[in-house]
């Protein structure tokens, strides 16, 4: 009852907004839902299998627009998850093979923030997502595995803020050109969990829980990017770097051919958990299709413990079709290489995904 509730009144809020502005090019509306049926063939806890879904929905303002202010945008959204938890009921993996996987049925807010651009610099302040800007790669996103979004190294060591639970933070952002471009963000350095911040509503900032920083530089062109970063978590004493390559290199009419690399450790003695990940991949977009509305992904991501686990790998295959221009679906299959997400060992797990995804 309370998740209906709170999904009724943003989707109420989101109504008022767009009535308050009134020309109606100054406001996007955006939603999406991405739902997965998942089984578990072998290895892992158990074979067994389920559903679960992920649905988003948000308001951006453009204040040019509105005839305010030049440069000037808010947006604000918010989520609900359900289903089940794979990696945690009967995978036991450390990467986490669903990316919408958020540990259980909750709604929340996700995004609360406002930017300013001038000229060649842009400010971003308010309720954010690290990986929205920062440690992405594009050519990764296609894939469903987590580790394939943000860098385990990144995300297991101290709280940071990305889906499902974002953070406050601020964001500064410089263009030296169309291609080159630098940011630096700080962001809370403790994000409470579901448990005692049940809506993403408990936001404070705290000199004793620290803050974490981060610093990127990427050249963005047609044909690819390549970006390098890095972190430090003041109250945790932790730091690392990463860099993702990805670059487009065969394209014909209706195909083309791009491979990535991601690549992050840390900079900390032993700590007992994950110091380095590697993955890497290669898309090949328009199989079948002449209207290029398919794509086929293979990839592996690998991390290196300290402790006795040593190592996790993910080999993950794709296929995605787009139905329409909203509607797509997604055939996954992952190969879990010794499954490391609790102490005990367990043996290697093969998962099957079917992604059916709409986008508003």
């Amino acid at each position: 009852m309370h998740k209906k509730i709170h999904l009724l009144l943003l989707a109420i809020l989101l109504i008022e907004i767009s009535n308050v502005v009134a020309q109606e090019a100054a406001v996007t509306l955006d939603a999406s839902y991405t739902g997965d049926y998942l089984y578990n063939f072998s290895g892992g806890f158990k074979t067994d299998g389920g559903y679960l879904g992920y649905a988003k929905m948000g308001l951006s303002w453009d204040t040019q627009k509105s005839g305010l202010w030049r440069g000037g945008s808010f947006y604000i959204g918010g989520g609900n998850t359900h289903g089940i938890s794979p990696s945690e009921s009967f995978i036991g993996d450390f990467q986490v093979v669903d990316n919408i996987d958020a540990g259980g049925d909750y709604t929340f807010w996700e995004y609360l923030w406002f930017q300013q651009k001038i000229g060649k610099f842009a400010i971003k302040v308010g309720l954010q997502d690290l990986n929205e800007n920062f440690a992405s790669c594009e050519a990764a996103g296609e894939y469903i595995n987590s580790s394939f979004g943000i860098h385990p190294v990144m995300s297991s060591h101290f709280c940071a803020p990305i889906f499902p639970i974002t953070g406050i933070g601020v964001e500064l952002h410089y263009a030296f050109n169309d291609h080159w471009h630098i940011q630096i963000a700080a962001y809370d350095g403790y994000i409470d969990d579901f448990e005692e911040n049940k809506y993403n509503t408990n936001w404070k900032l705290s000199t004793f829980e620290g803050f974490l920083l981060i610093a990127e530089s990427h050249y963005i062109s047609d044909k690819g990017a390549y970006k390098f970063g890095v972190f430090y978590h003041n109250r945790e004493k932790k730091n690392g770097a990463y860099g993702t390559f990805e670059r487009k290199v065969w394209e014909s009419e209706s195909r083309s051919l791009t491979p990535f690399v991601q690549i992050s450790f840390t900079m900390n003695e032993k700590h007992n958990d994950n110091y380095f990940h590697v993955g890497g991949g290669l898309n090949l977009n328009g199989v079948f299709s002449k209207q290029t509305r398919d794509m086929f992904g293979l990839a592996f991501t690998t991390v290196l413990f300290d402790d006795e686990r040593k190592y996790e790998t993910a080999i993950e295959l794709f296929y995605k079709y787009a139905i329409t221009d909203i509607l797509s679906i997604k055939p996954d299959f992952q190969y879990v290489i010794n499954p490391s997400g609790i102490e005990i060992e367990l043996d290697n797990a093969f998962v099957g995904i079917l992604r059916i995804c709409v986008e508003l």
